[in-house]
């Protein structure tokens, strides 16, 4: 399921060298993985993240909140090595394999496209048939990387792509974030961090998006405000 889009973004400036980036996020990725649970609803703060990304545990938090913190990082450690392998496929297979690091612990079924039917939360959407997603994957890929006009616009498109369509019993918005990442750092556009003060905001706006499919909106908040440079 596509959505509409009417403004075009380029990218914001000459690519950044890859490595230097990826050091860079490395170096700031207790604020990434801190960012990416909040949305989740993860209760853990900033310096329980950093500290817990350290290798020392945090009492008072559940299992699963700890575990997900972990699956999240493991999640941009794959990011980081396919990246520096020169790995970058977008395909099932790719998609697949992230959505399995980032949900294996809180979905019955990670790895795998959905095999029922999902709703979401607050909105009048409801997401494609399950048994029409792998053909909705094969045919509207390839033309969402053909309106594209940058690489920043690929990576933004399919972020909403992936939530819109939710492949995934759990974690489409965590895995469509790491795949428009991946495209982001693989071209040396910097990186997507939503941050958790903007949780509102962002949410809102996914709403809105979610029961119009028009995407200028969120595009816009997007653009403006979750992507960084280095």
């Amino acid at each position: 399921m596509l959505f509409n889009r009417s403004k075009s973004y380029e990218d914001i400036c000459p690519a950044l060298d890859t490595k230097k980036l990826i050091m860079l996020v490395k170096k700031l990725l207790p604020d990434v993985v801190f960012n990416m649970a909040s949305l989740e609803g993860n209760p853990f703060t900033y310096p329980e993240v950093q500290t817990l990304l350290d290798g020392i545990t945090i009492g008072g938090h559940k299992v699963s909140d700890e575990q997900q913190i972990f699956s999240i990082r493991n999640a941009w450690s794959y990011l980081f090595d396919i990246v520096s392998q020169n790995k970058v496929i977008l395909n099932a297979v790719t998609f697949n394999e992230f959505n399995h690091i980032v949900a294996e612990n809180e979905a019955l079924i990670s790895g795998a496209f959905r095999t029922g039917q999902v709703r979401i939360a607050g909105t009048e959407f409801m997401p494609p048939k399950a048994e029409d997603l792998e053909n909705i994957f094969e045919s509207e890929l390839p033309e969402l990387i053909k309106r594209c006009k940058s690489q920043t616009e690929l990576a933004f498109d399919i972020f909403l792509w992936g939530a819109l369509n939710q492949f995934y019993y759990d974690g489409n918005k965590r895995t469509s974030r790491l795949i428009s990442n991946m495209i982001l750092i693989y071209n040396g556009q910097g990186i997507f961090n939503i941050k958790a003060k903007d949780r509102l905001e962002f949410n809102t706006l996914m709403v809105e998006f979610y029961n119009t499919r028009e995407a200028d909106n969120i595009f816009d908040f997007l653009y403006n405000n979750c992507l960084e440079r280095y």
